[in-house]
């Protein structure tokens, strides 16, 4: 099976890399991405979506021994989202801001009758609901000064508040009976980096789009004359202030993103005549040939990251029980809260450095070390009576180092390979204490490494294919020093895993 597999990716890798050599086209200049650097800019955008899905059915099953049984099952969901974004590019600033609502709510209804051939009969019935609701902000705020240093500071926050009842009803006498459970779960986490440091990293895909069309138009004999790399710079910047206007209307934009294409072309004397092949090369450079992102750039930053988590999980289950013809209820209760601290120290170092129009090369390293403490306290009841809990303090001090590096080809505009390989380790030093027993001290080495290869090409509209290819390994070694209840042990694993998926996509429309 795994000869078979490898015959398969292999196949497919060196049909994919013969469809690139063959179709890839080389640009008519020698542009460098770098030097692109963006205009003032800012990207804003509102989403809402919301979702409803709901499902009946019904099914009979007759038993020539025990009678009919009859189901009856009713499910309904809804999910309500809104998220605003935002993009802010300036001389002096550099941010990101998106902030996200969802509000789900489900509910279900079944219900089983059993008739026997003895004419009795039995029903039971199940019916629950839930809602939730998700919040979650996300902000990176970077100030700049003239001579690219930095101060950052940022925002990472999650929300989730959900609740369940489910109520069962049956004519069964199988006691105790669960007739109703409620289950609420709680969760938040906050974090703040803090981060100084140096360097700046540029989006340039709007530089190669501004390539990727006056090829084509250079090549379809639409120019008047050869571009030059400063024309090539305008025209980037006219691009991204293009695309950063707002409109209501998608029609409108396109037509008024298209005329002032049209109109920069005009002034800066590039354009030759307006026929089909200007115009659809136009069109579809604009719609098709925005991406993949590229950058150009590195950052090098170093700070603290203060977090803070809560959650709390609870689930009330209630029993009926009856006992000469009386009815007896029975709660039980079980919760657990769980409140957490931590303050990291890293460092990171980022590089996005455009080796060519169609290569790309990325690097990313980032060293931490972290405080951390975690207690949990876990409580059960019996009918409101506390009948026992649990105490848990955790602290687990951890060093950590991560390293990745890559490389994108992008020899057209539809069509990319990029690989590379990333690996970290990272140090644990675990003292656990559970109510009033010993500590027990746990150290934990974890170490990871893991090659990549993403691949796609795109035949057609109609036609596109993209493989994707994962070597993973892991090494975790735990070394339990024990305490008057624990004896000293020591545990070590080593796993490995091979991930190969490959996907053709066939549209009709």
């Amino acid at each position: 099976m795994k000869k078979s597999q490898k015959s398969i990716g292999f196949f497919l890798l060196s049909f994919f890399l013969t469809g690139l050599l063959t179709n890839s086209s080389q640009a008519q200049t020698n542009f460098n991405l770098a030097d692109y650097k963006n205009p003032d800019y800012q990207w804003r955008a509102l989403d809402f979506q919301l979702g409803l899905n709901g499902s009946n059915a019904f099914s009979k099953l007759a038993n020539e021994n025990n009678g009919i049984n009859k189901n009856y099952n009713n499910l309904f969901n809804s999910d309500l989202y809104s998220r605003y974004y935002s993009l802010k590019n300036s001389a002096h600033y550099q941010g990101v801001k998106s902030y996200s609502l969802r509000y789900r709510a489900n509910g279900s209804n079944s219900k089983t009758d059993t008739d026997y051939e003895n004419n009795t009969a039995l029903s039971s019935s199940n019916k629950s609901n839930s809602q939730g609701l998700e919040l979650a902000a996300h902000s990176i705020n970077r100030f700049y000064n003239n001579n690219k240093r930095f101060f950052e500071v940022d925002l990472d926050f999650n929300g989730v508040f959900g609740n369940e009842v489910r109520k069962n009803e049956t004519d069964e006498e199988f006691f105790p009976f669960l007739f109703k459970e409620k289950n609420k779960d709680y969760h938040a986490s906050v974090s703040m980096p803090l981060l100084v440091g140096t360097g700046r990293i540029e989006e340039v895909a709007n530089a190669r789009l501004a390539v990727y069309i006056l090829d084509d138009l250079q090549k379809a004999g639409d120019l008047s004359k050869p571009y030059n790399n400063e024309e090539v710079l305008a025209f980037a910047r006219a691009i991204t202030q293009i695309k950063n206007q707002r409109f209501f209307d998608s029609r409108i934009r396109k037509i008024d993103e298209i005329t002032a294409i049209d109109s920069f072309l005009i002034v800066n004397g590039l354009k030759a005549k307006s026929n089909a092949s200007y115009y659809t090369l136009l069109y579809d450079n604009w719609d098709n040939s925005a991406g993949p992102s590229r950058s150009a750039g590195n950052r090098f930053s170093i700070g603290l990251v203060p977090g803070l988590s809560a959650s709390f999980y609870e689930s009330i289950t209630y029993y009926r029980d009856f006992m000469s013809g009386s009815s007896n209820e029975i709660t039980y209760k079980y919760n657990i809260q769980d409140n957490s601290f931590g303050l990291d120290a890293v460092a990171y170092y980022v590089c996005e450095k455009p080796l060519n129009l169609y290569w790309q090369q990325s690097t990313l390293v980032n060293l931490g070390y972290s405080l951390f403490e975690s207690k949990i306290l876990s409580k059960q009841y019996t009918d409101e009576v506390l009948v026992s809990d649990y105490k848990e303090i955790l602290h687990s001090p951890n060093l950590g180092l991560g390293i990745s590096h890559g490389y994108g080809y992008f020899p057209n505009s539809r069509t990319s390979i990029t690989f590379g390989a990333d690996a970290g380790i990272r140090q644990y030093w675990n003292d656990r204490k559970i109510d009033d027993d010993p500590n027990l001290k746990i150290n934990t080495i974890d170490f990871y490494g893991n090659l990549k290869l993403a691949l796609y090409y795109y035949f057609s509209p109609q036609l596109r294919l993209s493989v994707n290819i994962q070597e993973s390994y892991l090494y975790s070694s735990d070394n339990n020093k024990g305490n008057s209840l624990n004896e000293s042990s020591t545990i070590k694993t080593n796993y490995f895993e091979s991930n190969f998926d490959a996907r053709f996509t066939y549209s009709l429309f």
